[in-house]
């Protein structure tokens, strides 16, 4: 493996993730994004060098010393489809316009012209109905964070054909695990341990979900195994429907209390979103190895810790 790497977006849940994966592997992380970290904060997820900024051509190469990095792995940009509704431009900005300057910074300055890794989402895929989504299927996002996300990918496309840079899109499916403050889980632990039983939608919307960690190695593999030019992966490990995620939540938090859905469906929350997975097991022998089960005790644990140190 390489001996440096960049993360950007390394403050958030997946990019500190990341960070951890790569120093296990030996490698010198370099990182760079939003949140207050002291030295030894970051030291602890592996980052041997922390610059708190923007996304930029000048602060990309301060933090690399001109690009001198074998990868670069773009966890930066914004993880919600709710906030592409309320907040389009901004979302636009974080997930598009960050990648376009990442990838310009490789195309222009750095010296070692590194494999980049964006991570995607399976929103660019929008809704196919009963099926699992290969990386070939079609693309038709059907919310605004999905078009970002496509539009992303598209610049990817663009920067590895006309100026050869090498880039892997990891298209990440339902990430979970501990250190996640929003979404379905947080949300539901939060109303069932509170003794409300009212959920959006229908209790069938079926998810792939995925362990943060085994979504950090997956990235890592992308960074530092791809063989082609330009790769596309998807992320994803165990598919289950809200109603069942809601049930293991019940018995682990010892709450029983059956969930009533609102039966609201919204255009931007597919019924299905799940994955065929085979490319990207065979192309980089990359294997989950943190079970639904398994994931969703630690995140409860884990939740029980914050909820004790509470002031």
């Amino acid at each position: 493996m390489a001996d440096v790497a960049l993360v950007t977006g390394a403050h958030g849940f997946i990019g500190r993730h990341v960070c951890q994966a790569l120093a296990a592997h030996g490698v010198t992380v370099e990182a760079l994004g939003h949140g207050a970290w002291s030295p030894l904060e970051a030291a602890k997820w592996g980052i041997s060098r922390w610059l708190e900024a923007d996304i930029t051509i000048e602060s990309l190469n301060q933090v690399t010393n001109g690009g001198a990095v074998d990868a670069i792995i773009h966890c930066a940009g914004s993880g919600s489809v709710a906030y592409s509704y309320t907040a389009p431009f901004q979302d636009y900005q974080r997930s598009v316009t960050t990648v376009a300057t990442v990838l310009e910074f490789v195309r222009s300055i750095a010296v070692n012209r590194p494999r980049v890794v964006i991570t995607s989402s399976a929103a660019v895929y929008g809704d196919h109905g009963d099926v699992d989504l290969a990386e070939s299927s079609d693309c038709a996002p059907v919310s605004p964070y999905g078009f970002h996300k496509r539009a992303a990918e598209d610049i990817c496309r663009s920067y590895s054909r006309f100026f050869g840079l090498n880039i892997s899109i990891v298209r990440l499916f339902s990430v979970y695990g501990e250190g996640l403050r929003k979404q379905l889980l947080w949300d539901a632990v939060n109303k069932l341990t509170s003794g409300t039983q009212q959920f959006f939608g229908t209790g069938t919307e079926l998810r792939d979900w995925i362990h943060v960690v085994d979504a950090a190695d997956l990235l890592c593999a992308a960074a530092f195994q791809s063989r082609r030019q330009l790769e596309v992966f998807n992320g994803s490990h165990e598919q289950v429907t809200t109603s069942h995620i809601l049930g293991l939540l019940n018995a682990l938090l010892g709450t029983q209390i059956p969930p009533v859905f609102s039966g609201e469906v919204h255009t931007g929350n597919p019924k299905r979103l799940t994955a065929d997975t085979s490319y990207v097991r065979s192309e980089l022998q990359w294997r989950p190895n943190i079970s639904l089960a398994e994931g969703l005790c630690r995140y409860v644990k884990w939740i029980n810790i914050v909820n004790t140190i509470k002031p």
